[in-house]
């Protein structure tokens, strides 16, 4: 599994990057446009050793890297083409359209006229998309959770809520419990990196959950 690329990018477009590794091969990852204006936006020795999330789709007869700025981009587009009729082409269609705290936002209000608006997605769309999504990318304030953010618990330990959904349990009983855990454990886990956080929490999550 391909989870980032490291290099040099050596060209930028509206709907692609292309990025020379060390190892002396480029990538071209289809990204939103969104992506493609954050990576602009770098100075030039950034871009000369820059980071691209991805994620590598196999089909039968092709096979194409996504590229993302940050993480809470890939998650969206992995939960939008979790959506019938979206797809991988759809879904950065969609993250090009609209902002993420614009499409955020209009998950959590039901704005179904906002988000028929966005380029690829018609009203019966935007309903699908509120119905199947809202409870898996926005979190109601009365439960205690935020909505999703660069630097939430729910961006930081992905790949571990993931493997838990993966075991049937649900994404908002997960991060819950692994928010109360950090919030717990804050003196104690402020002194470690994430990813010691996430092998110590994985019992924990496991048991309370389980409780």
């Amino acid at each position: 599994m391909i989870n980032a690329l490291h290099g040099s990018i050596q060209k930028i477009d509206a709907a692609s990057i292309t990025i020379l590794t060390p190892g002396g091969v480029e990538y071209i990852l289809e990204v939103s446009s969104a992506t493609s204006s954050k990576y602009l936006a770098m100075g030039e020795e950034e871009r000369k050793r820059a980071r691209i999330l991805a994620i590598l789709v196999h089909r039968e007869d092709s096979m194409t890297l996504y590229g993302f700025y940050d993480e809470l981009e890939r998650n969206v587009f992995n939960q939008l083409v979790t959506v019938p009729g979206i797809g991988n082409k759809g879904a950065l269609k969609i993250l090009s359209g609209i902002t993420l705290d614009r499409f955020l936002s209009a998950l959590d209000q039901k704005d179904v006229k906002t988000l028929s608006k966005v380029p690829g997605i018609g009203s019966k769309t935007a309903q699908k998309l509120i119905l199947q999504l809202r409870d898996v990318l926005v979190f109601d304030e009365s439960e205690g959770d935020e909505s999703p953010k660069k630097g939430s618990n729910k961006d930081r330990f992905s790949d571990l809520i993931q493997s838990f959904t993966d075991l049937g349990y649900e994404r908002k009983i997960v991060v819950k419990a692994i928010d109360q855990i950090i919030k717990e454990n804050s003196e104690e886990y402020s002194k470690l990196d994430d990813r010691k956080i996430e092998e110590s929490i994985f019992p924990l999550v496991f048991r309370r959950i389980n409780s």
